[in-house]
């Protein structure tokens, strides 16, 4: 399909079978030249360009994405809501932002010539939103990024596209539609199959694309008018305007009552209250991260982190005996965590408890031979009887 506005292709979409009275006709549709999709690509290219300044590399690193404002669940009920946004023109890789960017060429620009730079703008924006806010009700704290959501969405409203024109595409539009169902199961299929993939974010993208379009989407009629010696046909679109805004401002409320209810999610779980202890001990605020983490331990006593990082910060304060309690809990979640048999090892160490330490830091020099760590495992072995 050509995207330049007022160019016809013979048999293509942008063409379409006149009424059988009028045979020998073919109504041009009213596209417009696509805008918003090269300003979208070039947007995804710069964020990366920041990306691989930060990362020193192109394989983009999390400190980096997080940096540049990835979605991270914890720090969005903690304040941060406009990671919403921002995670929509951030990639995971090069590869990420390829195939994203393809997908975003490939789709935008037939969607914005059927809907119109603004109309299209709306349903990008807001497709990613709602799969970023999908994401954020439903989801894990694990590091989201990428442009997929809003891509997911231009899918739903092109499907919208042509059922609402169905009758005017006649079998080009059905062919259209079951290409379209193809490309949805099999990128869905992917997803489920294939780890690290955010498929909340893709479902809530084209829910809500699909939703947005059979709102937003033209519902063109044919008219005819008469010139010289036979009738001109020409499409109207009889969509009014005030259902395109009531399907908008009804996405934005649900836009609003997702994040109120994420918000309610995450008040008080272990991720919002570890990522609220880190802000104390950059601030070297002992006694306050403390009391954050055993919260966030009784928020959810399985969850190793937690309890690692009270043990570091009772040893901060120099509570050997709280320490030691919590890294001991690290162990009996995860019994062969460096990190625990380390942390551990030097607490019982500090203790006078040699034999246990003994017994710690050999099995973390089994696993971690090399390193800074080694070394002082090293070190306190040859001090301890």
């Amino acid at each position: 399909m050509n995207g330049d506005e007022g160019q016809e292709a013979p048999g293509s979409l942008n063409t379409i079978e006149p009424p059988t009275q009028a045979a020998g006709h073919a109504i041009r549709l009213p596209l417009v030249k696509p805008i918003i999709t090269q300003v979208l690509l070039g947007m995804l290219v710069v964020v990366f360009l920041a990306e691989t300044v930060l990362s020193r590399s192109l394989n983009t690193t999390l400190p980096a994405l997080v940096t540049l404002g990835a979605q991270v669940n914890s720090l969005i009920a903690d304040g941060a809501v406009w990671r919403l946004f921002t995670a929509m023109f951030l990639h995971i890789g090069i590869m990420h932002l390829a195939f994203n960017g393809w997908a975003l060429f490939s789709l935008g620009r037939e969607v914005e010539m059927f809907y119109g730079p603004p109309s299209f703008a709306v349903l990008y924006l807001v497709s990613g939103l709602i799969g970023n806010v999908a994401y954020y009700l439903f989801g894990s704290d694990t590091l989201s990024a990428g442009a997929s959501g809003a891509v997911f969405g231009l899918v739903g409203a092109e499907v919208a596209f042509f059922l609402c024109n169905r009758s005017l595409f006649g079998k080009l539009g059905r062919q259209q539609l079951s290409n379209l169902a193809g490309l949805i199961a099999i990128n869905l299929l992917i997803g489920f199959t294939v780890s690290g993939i955010n498929n909340l974010a893709h479902l809530g993208g084209l829910v809500s694309g699909l939703l947005l379009g059979l709102g937003m989407a033209p519902r063109y009629e044919p008219e005819w008018t008469w010139g010289g010696d036979a009738p001109t046909p020409h499409l109207v679109n009889r969509t009014p305007m005030w259902r395109r805004l009531a399907v908008v401002g009804a996405a934005l409320v649900i836009l609003a009552g997702g994040l109120m209810l994420g918000n309610r999610h995450w008040a008080g779980s272990a991720a919002v209250l570890q990522q609220r202890a880190r802000t104390a001990i950059s601030n070297s605020d002992w006694a306050q991260a403390q009391a954050l983490l055993e919260r966030a331990v009784a928020a959810d006593p399985t969850d190793s982190d937690s309890r690692y990082n009270l043990g570091v910060v009772c040893l901060q304060q120099n509570k050997l005996d709280e320490a030691a309690a919590a890294f001991e809990a690290v162990l009996a979640l995860t019994p062969d965590s460096p990190d625990g048999l380390f942390a551990l090892g030097l607490v019982y160490a500090g203790q006078d408890r040699s034999a246990e330490a003994r017994t710690l830091l050999e099995r973390f020099l089994s696993q971690e031979p090399t390193g800074n760590r080694a070394d002082t495992a090293r070190q306190v072995l040859q001090q301890v009887p």
